[in-house]
């Protein structure tokens, strides 16, 4: 019995360790007013006010990819999966990569966004198309969709611009999309997520508010 308590006051001591140390001005890695909806395999007592302590839990446990803290209680929940993100002002989450996924372009600056607003000035990277090249590929059509089946289609956070970059991007490196589709219909899509479809047959256009299309020329 002695070596059971010694052992949980172990695991007990490196859990609290990391978020006794954390900077409470550290705000890096967190998505304010976002949860991850899904369970939790252990609930942590963290310093109210201080998400970065919920954060660092997280980093020094392997089992932990994705944690939400309650800003009002304190509350640290620790989750060994990264399930669905969801609006939810009362909490602050987050992810720890423990692998080295392919960028995100909603993660990188982009030249410009489709409502025309300024681009950065040159030099591009070298090979990088311009904000006028890129965006110039397309005929872009608010609150429209590009009827016909998607070959491709999945869903994602709609960081940045909304996630049309993203979509835009997947399009532009695919030969065969001739369109591309980002759709925020809440019975496809819950907030903050949004749906990027790809196709190579688009049909005539359909209104739909909660849709943009991107029709390659």
């Amino acid at each position: 019995m002695s070596r059971l308590i010694l052992g949980l006051a172990a695991v007990a001591a490196l859990l609290t360790a990391p978020a006794l140390a954390a900077n409470p001005n550290d705000r890096s890695g967190m998505s304010p007013g976002t949860r991850y909806d899904g369970p939790y395999y252990t609930l942590v007592q963290v310093p109210q006010g201080v998400p970065a302590a919920c954060r660092d839990t997280c980093r020094g446990d392997l089992r932990c990819y994705a944690w939400n803290y309650k800003e009002a209680t304190g509350d640290c929940e620790l989750l060994s999966n990264v399930p669905t993100l969801v609006w939810d002002d009362t909490h602050i989450s987050g992810e720890v990569a423990r692998s080295q996924p392919a960028p995100d372009p909603d993660e990188v600056v982009t030249p410009r966004t489709p409502d025309g607003s300024t681009p950065p000035p040159p030099p591009y990277k070298p090979g990088e198309k311009s904000a006028d090249e890129f965006w110039g590929q397309y005929d872009m059509q608010l609150d429209s969709e590009a009827s016909g089946a998607a070959y491709a289609t999945w869903n994602y956070v709609g960081k940045g611009d909304g996630g049309v970059t993203r979509c835009a991007t997947a399009c532009a490196g695919d030969d065969k999309c001739r369109a591309f589709v980002v759709r925020s219909d809440a019975d496809l899509a819950p907030k903050p997520q949004v749906m990027c479809e790809l196709k190579s047959s688009p049909g005539r256009l359909l209104r739909n508010p909660d849709a943009m299309t991107g029709l390659k020329h």
